[in-house]
C-alpha cells in the first residue's frame, strides 16, 4: 500500500484530532490513539526507507561506497529515536524521552568510531 505524503499528513491530522476529542474524557484512549497513528505512520515511512535502501545498495554497487552502511545506520537510530522520544513526549515521559535522545547520539557515536578511525588513520599517513 503506497499512501502519498499528503494522504500521511491528512491522517496525522485525524488521528490528533481523535486524540484530543478523546483526552477530554479518556486521557488513556489519547495516548493509545497517538500511538497507534505514529506506529502506522512510522509503517509507511519504512517501506519508503526500503525504496531508497534499495537504490543506495544499487549505486553502491556502481560506485566503491565503504562507509553507505554506517550512514544507513545512523539515519535509521536518528528515525527511531526521534519516533520514540516523541511517543514518551506525548505520553507525558518527558525525562524518558531525553534519555531515549541521550542513548541515540551515544549509539551514533559509537557506530561513527570506525569512520573517525579511517580519518585519523589517513591524516597520520598524510602527514609521515
Amino acid at each position: 500500500m503506497n499512501l502519498s505524503i499528503v494522504q500521511l499528513v491528512i491522517l496525522a491530522v485525524i488521528g490528533m484530532l481523535a486524540a484530543l476529542v478523546c483526552r477530554k474524557y479518556h486521557a488513556d484512549y489519547s495516548t493509545l490513539i497517538s500511538i497507534g497513528i505514529g506506529l502506522l505512520l512510522m509503517f509507511f515511512m519504512v517501506q519508503a526507507f526500503d525504496e531508497l535502501l534499495a537504490f543506495i545498495n544499487q549505486l553502491a554497487g556502481f560506485v566503491n561506497l565503504e562507509y553507505v552502511g554506517v550512514l544507513l545506520k545512523l539515519i535509521g537510530i536518528a528515525y527511531v529515536c526521534e519516533f520514540a522520544s516523541g511517543l514518551c513526549k506525548d505520553a507525558g515521559y518527558q525525562a524518558i524521552s531525553g534519555q531515549i535522545e541521550i542513548a541515540g547520539r551515544v549509539a551514533m557515536m559509537v557506530i561513527t568510531l570506525p569512520v573517525m578511525m579511517a580519518i585519523v588513520d589517513t591524516i597520520q599517513k598524510f602527514l609521515s
